[in-house]
């Protein structure tokens, strides 16, 4: 046998499916609903609130230790470079002390030459690099052109003399070289 299918149109009116009785909304329950409604979204405010305060107050603590860290770091970093300056000052103490017990200009020109170069040698272990520019090409990155001269069997835009040495510290300039450049 075969089934066969029924549509509502087909059933009989006491077999086709009624709808749900509908519940009277009363202004009463509307209100009700709408207050637990409320409740509910001034509860998930107030939460909301609470954690964008306690987020506030973390970053605000974290911004304050970053700050005391990176101070304390700066500290300690320099304290580690006055340290090592500090045989270099003794060096310069024992020049000055051994200028007036001598009048040997040779011995005090090799002092002086002594005390350079230690103190060179420090500031190049913190990352203090000279730049060399004189018989270089002129170049405003790293120079600062005092004068433009005239200078035979030179080509022009070469740098002939420099007046104060220019300095790279850790590949940054640090100082530009002051220099005169041929025209």
């Amino acid at each position: 046998m075969q089934e066969v299918e029924r549509t509502h149109e087909s059933m009989p009116e006491e077999q086709q499916p009624q709808p749900e009785a509908e519940v009277p909304v009363t202004s009463e329950s509307l209100d009700a609903e709408l207050q637990k409604q409320l409740d509910l979204l001034n509860s998930e405010n107030l939460k909301l609130k609470d954690q964008l305060l306690r987020s506030r107050a973390e970053f605000e603590n974290y911004r304050k230790r970053n700050d005391r860290d990176l101070g304390q770091l700066i500290q300690n970093a320099n304290s580690d470079l006055v340290s090592r300056l500090l045989p270099s000052l003794d060096d310069l103490d024992l020049i000055l002390a051994n200028m007036e017990a001598t009048s040997d200009p040779a011995a005090l020109i090799n002092g002086i030459r002594l005390f350079q170069k230690n103190l060179f040698k420090i500031l190049q272990d913190e990352g203090l690099q000279p730049m060399n520019a004189v018989g270089q090409e002129f170049d405003p990155e790293y120079h600062d052109a005092l004068l433009h001269i005239d200078v035979e069997d030179t080509e022009s835009n070469k740098v002939v003399e420099e007046h104060k040495k220019g300095y790279l510290f850790k590949d940054r300039i640090l100082r530009h070289a002051q220099v005169v450049v041929s025209k």
